[in-house]
């Protein structure tokens, strides 16, 4: 019985993150926009174990970034983008940056 406590237990304290090809499918957008969207912060993200750990997304922090996006938008009214274009450095800065590495 003790063991059944303790899976039990273990069970309730996992937290359920979502993969990429996971939330991408959700979404209905590609893993490559969703790569691109956490590391210029559009979208809430994490990566385990620092910069170069795997990407992940806690499900409770994409529900509240959909519902937020859903309260600013008006029927009838054009979309607005979820970061200003000049926060975005241009795609040539992010290639050099690269390069750079």
């Amino acid at each position: 019985m003790l063991i059944n406590d303790m899976e039990d237990a273990q069970s309730q304290t996992t937290l359920a993150l979502l993969k990429p090809t996971v939330l991408a499918a959700q979404l209905g957008v590609s893993r490559s926009w969703l790569y691109e969207a956490a590391k210029t912060g559009r979208i809430p993200s994490i990566r385990i174990g620092g910069e170069d750990g795997p990407l992940r997304f806690v499900p409770e922090d994409v529900q509240q970034w959909l519902d937020d996006a859903r309260a600013q938008w008006t029927p009838g009214r054009s979309t607005r983008a979820t970061r200003l274009a000049a926060e975005i450095p241009p795609i040539h800065s992010r290639a050099r940056a690269r390069a750079r590495r």
